[in-house]
């Protein structure tokens, strides 16, 4: 019956081909035990057997309720070799159907119903042909061209068009039905995915507030005593602007974040002096990949306000990036209080469940965010991202 061999798993609907696949699965499927095994060419025709077998004790059951003296074992006989022959010419005729002519399958419900019904229509008649020799009854070869034997084809045919339209209708029902629900949840998944980057990216190109105007605040007191060095912090702050209303259409690689990260780091470098330290470890055949916006700066300024600022003698911010199977892996590690004493203060830093919450907006579970104790002092936040399908 009909089948195609070489869709050989389930599919995930998401077009009108896939429902077609649903569509062409065997009839037998209909019942769950026959859904363990996958589809392929000797398991459909184990299960075109299987059909055809009972089809054949139906109809021999249906004959010797009106004709009781006639041998069990005779009919039986009969109707097996015949139902083998319709069931496998019919099956082979939907697997080439299928693969050139699969224009029907996609068409309108009278499209479909024409083709349930015509191939079927040849398959049961070039059957009976095909079992009248296997038979020798010579016969029905003549029978077949009667007017007797048409309506006998066109009745079997009916038979077994309505038996498969009953089974595929509700089916394909089913799968457009849950094609309009897989639709909606991928719109709302992407609607999510398009609020959470909007989000990521007007934060990155925001400055905090504060920190600008402390910025400005450390310019202007160093007016009079260092021009110098409060041309050089006005330049830098000038470049952090910068990068930051290009930010959206930088297009969001590693190393756009790398250059917001060093005229920041610049800016504090100044405002701190020696007290801050840094060092930045970025493969250049990573630079170029794409990852969310507003990850590394966020993550720096926490570890530098929290961790080295408080510190008389500062520390040193170490940056990494590093591909680890799958993965883009990037780590901010400092040499400041460390995440303990920062959990038992009364800021709350970061909000790492933020940043957590955006990454799996983006990525499900596919990326994570830990952050922990660094020895022998700091703290160390390790964000872990799923490397693009062409960088795998």
């Amino acid at each position: 019956m009909p089948t195609d061999a070489s869709k050989n798993r389930p599919p995930t609907l998401g077009s009108d081909a896939e429902i077609v696949q649903v569509m062409s699965r065997h009839p037998l499927e209909v019942f769950p035990f026959f859904r363990r095994w996958k589809a392929g060419i000797w398991r459909d025709i184990v299960y075109t057997a299987i059909w055809n077998t009972l089809l054949a004790l139906v109809f021999t059951a249906f004959f010797l309720v009106f004709d009781s003296e006639t041998s069990v074992a005779r009919m039986l006989r009969a109707n097996m070799v015949i139902a083998q022959c319709i069931g496998f010419l019919i099956h082979f005729l939907f697997l080439v159907t299928d693969r050139w002519v699969s224009a029907p399958r996609r068409g309108t419900s009278a499209a479909r119903v024409t083709y349930y019904t015509l191939v079927p229509a040849v398959g049961v008649y070039a059957g009976y042909w095909l079992a009248s020799v296997l038979l020798g009854w010579t016969n029905l070869q003549s029978i077949l061209l009667s007017a007797r034997g048409v309506f006998g084809i066109v009745l079997l045919t009916v038979i077994i068009s309505s038996v498969l339209l009953a089974i595929l209708i509700p089916r394909e029902r089913a799968a457009r039905a849950q094609l309009r629900i897989a639709q909606e949840e991928a719109r709302v998944a992407a609607a999510e995915k398009e609020t959470a980057v909007a989000r990521m990216q007007l934060l990155e190109a925001q400055v905090e507030p504060h920190f600008l105007y402390n910025t400005m605040a450390h310019v202007i007191s160093l007016i009079d005593t260092e021009p110098a060095t409060a041309k050089r912090m006005l330049e830098h702050l000038t470049a952090l602007l910068r990068l930051s209303a290009s930010a959206g259409s930088s297009g969001g690689t590693l190393q756009g974040q790398v250059d917001h990260l060093l005229a920041y780091l610049d800016i504090l470098g100044l405002r701190m002096g020696p007290r801050l330290r840094w060092t930045l470890d970025i493969p250049p055949e990573l630079a170029a990949l794409p990852v969310p916006p507003m990850l590394l700066q966020p993550v720096v300024e926490n570890a530098i306000k929290h961790g080295l600022e408080p510190k008389l003698d500062g520390g040193t911010i170490f940056v990494t990036a590093r591909r680890d199977g799958g993965k883009l892996v990037l780590a901010v590690t400092d040499t400041g209080m460390g995440f303990r004493e920062r959990r038992d203060s009364r800021s709350t830093g970061l909000g790492l469940p933020n940043l957590r919450d955006r990454l799996a907006t983006l990525y499900g579970g596919a990326a994570s965010v830990t952050i922990e104790d660094h020895a022998p002092a700091g703290a160390r936040v390790t964000i872990a991202l799923p490397l693009p399908t062409a960088a795998q």
